[in-house]
């Protein structure tokens, strides 16, 4: 009898001891996901607000942007090589997430490149046009129009390529609003983006609306009856 009841305790002291190595595997995956998570986040972030910064090339813009997001890249290959038994769908939550970061990196990349190609296309539109302007002969008149036409042909399709840019951008960017809402929802309203760099990102795809929020704010006043 004595011996029945020494191996339960074993038992139990066993079971306990192996529910208590997985619930601490477990918390270490989760650790680990959550972290690739915040650190990927302020990376993007960072880069996200490049543009707006005080003396910022588009030489060191383009190879910070290049920068992070190879750094973006080994985020998700530590979390694809790591072992993971019992919190998989977490790191999926998370790569997902460094993913659509990367994704709105690389449309910010492309948006700079339409800026660069829009203000050149600009300068040779405004070069033309000034060299209509003091033409004085019947074929300098001729050359100039039709240089003015070409160039401004070439503005007009840059700044379409910048509107359809725009539109490709928006599913982007709720893409990425939607997977800063499930880390939060995973691992805690703490991770992931600001809530200020959210708000940005959902007035870039409803503008119309972050208009009349401000708006309604100078007029009831944040945190007033009618104000949102």
């Amino acid at each position: 009898m004595k011996a029945v009841v020494a191996g339960v305790i074993a038992l139990a002291i066993a079971g306990g001891g192996w529910l208590g190595w997985n619930k601490y595997e477990s918390s270490k995956e989760t650790e680990a996901a959550a972290k690739a998570v915040q650190v990927s986040a302020t990376q993007a972030e960072r880069q996200m607000s490049a543009r707006t910064e005080d003396g910022i090339t588009f030489a060191e813009y383009f190879k910070r942007s290049g920068a992070t997001i190879e750094s973006l890249d080994k985020e998700i290959a530590a979390l694809e090589t790591r072992s993971w038994k019992h919190k998989l769908p977490e790191r999926d939550t998370a790569i997902t997430f460094i993913e659509q970061c990367k994704a709105i990196i690389r449309s910010d990349q492309a948006d700079t490149r339409l800026l660069m190609k829009k203000d050149s296309a600009q300068e040779a539109y405004d070069d033309a046009q000034r060299d209509l302007k003091e033409a004085d002969s019947t074929h300098a008149i001729d050359w100039a129009l039709k240089r003015y036409q070409r160039k401004s042909d070439e503005l007009l399709e840059v700044l379409s390529e910048q509107i359809r840019h725009t539109e490709e951008s928006v599913g982007k960017v709720e893409k990425m609003i939607a997977a800063d809402a499930a880390v939060k929802a995973v691992f805690g309203a703490s991770t992931g983006l600001t809530q200020a760099s959210v708000n940005k990102l959902k007035n870039y795809i409803e503008p119309e609306k972050a208009d009349d929020l401000k708006e309604n704010e100078k007029t009831t006043g944040p945190g007033k009856p009618g104000a949102s």
